[in-house]
């Protein structure tokens, strides 16, 4: 009788051990997929992105809570996001409307750390690599490099990108690409097919000539409509180390072109320097001076590069050119 009992006690703590066994299995089984769902969770939430210096930070998927620089606002709001900040801009862009500018903080320049992580973003963009080290610390940043990329699709891509927004990045270069190419049939014979337009400015005292990714509609003028740039202009400046190039009045006409689009940085002394350019003779005697062709415009309405601004500023270039072409 005893003999039973102790196999048959042995018997169900066999059964117990064999019930525990399963269940720290099951447990087991139950964690890793548990931890397998987490990992797709975080895989779907944050992403990494290579940056143009080549280092790599995990960003969110869709961040929602975006600090960015007031010269790329366009490019966000025109993918449909709305930063909960800028910084403090140079010059108020024109394209962009009190509506559109309702809600979001200016965070000033430079940038206020304190009043940047009080406002606890999830992004943080900048486009200097020495902004880097202390606003990462806040929140996931990326450096985008003003005037880093070839043009404004390439721009919008990374934009599109980083914010989450790929589809709407590849409608905007698409309509923007058509705009494009119906503001080229619009000038058709408007520009001479052997006559070249250059981008100049007398910044403060200086004489500055531009290329095609620097601001004053460089990104229009050559990249959108494909015009033609003085070869000096081109080989020095556009294919140069840097899209611009400080030159004085007396080199002014190894630079020129058959247009020039003109726009005038004002600092102390800019009005007596430019009073005493126009009355030079190298003035006087620049093809687009002598043949009308000399298209002042407003600094603020050439000055962004961002997809808005861009958009306005193809409009702007060739109705200045088909009025012009009028008179």
């Amino acid at each position: 009788m005893f003999k039973k009992k102790r196999f048959l006690f042995a018997g169900v703590m066999l059964l117990i051990f064999l019930i525990m066994l399963s269940a720290c299995g099951n447990q087991e089984g139950n964690n890793a997929a548990e931890k397998e769902k987490q990992t797709k969770t975080e895989e779907a939430t944050t992403q990494t992105f290579k940056m143009a210096n080549g280092k790599e930070v995990k960003i969110p998927t869709h961040p929602k809570r975006v600090v960015m620089p007031y010269e790329f606002l366009g490019n966000a709001l025109a993918l449909g996001v709305k930063p909960i900040a800028v910084t403090n801009p140079l010059l108020k862009n024109p394209y962009i409307t009190e509506d559109q500018m309702k809600g979001i903080e200016n965070v000033g320049n430079p940038i206020s750390l304190e009043k940047v992580a009080e406002l606890k973003p999830d992004l943080i963009i900048v486009y200097l690599d020495d902004q880097y080290e202390q606003l990462s610390k806040i929140a996931p940043t990326v450096v985008i490099p003003f005037g880093h990329y070839k043009g404004i699709q390439e721009e919008m891509r990374v934009f599109g990108d980083v914010l989450g927004k790929k589809e709407k990045a590849e409608n905007w270069i698409k309509q923007f690409d058509k705009k494009a190419a119906a503001a080229r049939e619009k000038l058709h014979g408007v520009i001479g097919k052997n006559e070249t337009v250059g981008i100049y400015e007398l910044s403060g005292k200086d004489f500055v000539v531009f290329g095609s990714n620097f601001g004053r509609a460089g990104q229009i003028i050559y990249n959108a409509l494909q015009l033609t740039p003085p070869k000096k202009t081109n080989k020095e400046v556009i294919e140069g180390p840097q899209q611009w190039k400080t030159i004085s009045l007396e080199a002014l006409p190894s630079y020129e072109a058959d247009h020039m689009f003109w726009t005038v940085y004002r600092t102390e002394g800019t009005d007596q320097i430019e009073k005493e350019m126009k009355n030079s003779a190298i003035w006087k005697n620049l093809k687009a001076v002598k043949n009308n062709h000399l298209y002042k415009m407003k600094l603020e309405d050439v000055w962004f590069t961002d997809a808005i601004s861009l958009e306005h500023q193809l409009d702007l270039v060739v109705d200045t050119l088909l009025s012009h072409n009028k008179k």
